[in-house]
């Protein structure tokens, strides 16, 4: 097995841990939560996945920036919530419940909504573009859904050994990410660099912040919501993005460079953000 290969494994076992890790300090009630919310679930629908992804596409139509970089914008928008944000949105102060049950219905939103939207790039981008259901639907099984609803189930009938599991499995997590990732970025840093200086960082910075804005105003009078659905309108899995960018654009590598700074811009120009709402908020918690 190569070096590559074990990072990407790599990688992939620090979602699993780190989502199983929130999972088991979860409940059924919170994963349904938003069906019993249809209000609040239309609109984070709507600012998810409406709104998001026709900021992302008017900007690829309309802009200069590089063809890899609005790719990028349009795969990211329509992808479901990375699996590292439940934690910092819980940080921040965001509804517990909520955060879990958007992660969630978003993961089995996406299956379907990602390779539909994804037949369109070649409308928009002059390339041919697929994204097949069953590898959309593979990571999202993977890093979200499976992970997380195994979690929720070890939680419901084993609730203390759960307990004793939760912490150490998200910390062994989030050290495996460290480990496999640096290098993974230090490789792609060259084409990731070749973004910058060009106006593009404050492009993406601004299309971060306009979404989180949207989300923040759709989440409603409650300010925990507020948070969540501000953080997740903005931050989306790269992982799917990947599969769908790399699917409409020729030179997959670049498409892969192309999200990773975005990953990397919404990740910093959010962290003011997470700061006030965490301050404006309640302590954060699983429970809700």
């Amino acid at each position: 097995m190569s070096g590559q290969e074990l990072i990407k494994l790599g990688i992939q076992a620090s979602i699993f841990l780190t989502v199983l890790g929130i999972g088991l300090a979860s409940t059924w009630d919170q994963v349904t939560y938003l069906l019993r919310k249809p209000g609040l679930l239309a609109r984070s629908f709507l600012s998810m996945f409406v709104i998001m992804p026709v900021i992302c596409v008017c900007v690829a139509l309309l802009s200069h920036l590089p063809p890899a970089i609005k790719v990028a914008l349009v795969a990211l928008a329509i992808s479901p919530v990375p699996p590292f944000l439940p934690k910092k949105e819980l940080v921040a102060g965001g509804h517990g419940s909520y955060v879990i049950s958007l992660v969630s219905l978003a993961a089995l939103l996406s299956i379907v909504f990602v390779p539909v939207v994804t037949s369109l790039f070649g409308q928009w981008f002059d390339h041919p573009a697929d994204a097949p259901a069953g590898k959309v639907a593979k990571i999202v099984l993977v890093t979200i859904l499976v992970p997380l609803l195994l979690g929720v189930t070890l939680r419901t009938y084993l609730s203390g050994l759960a307990a004793k599991l939760e912490r150490p499995i998200g910390m062994i997590g989030i050290v495996l990410l460290v480990v496999c990732a640096v290098p993974l970025l230090i490789r792609l840093w060259p084409l990731v660099s070749s973004f910058i200086g060009d106006g593009t960082v404050l492009s993406l910075a601004a299309i971060a912040l306009v979404g989180t804005a949207v989300g923040h105003f759709l989440g409603g009078p409650d300010a925990t919501q507020r948070t969540v659905l501000g953080l997740s309108t903005s931050a989306r899995h790269p992982a799917v993005a990947i599969t769908a960018a790399t699917s409409a654009y020729p030179e997959g590598k670049l498409a892969l460079a192309a999200v990773l700074l975005y990953v990397l811009v919404v990740t910093l120009v959010t962290v003011p953000y997470v700061v006030w709402s965490k301050r404006q908020g309640r302590p954060a918690g699983v429970a809700a």
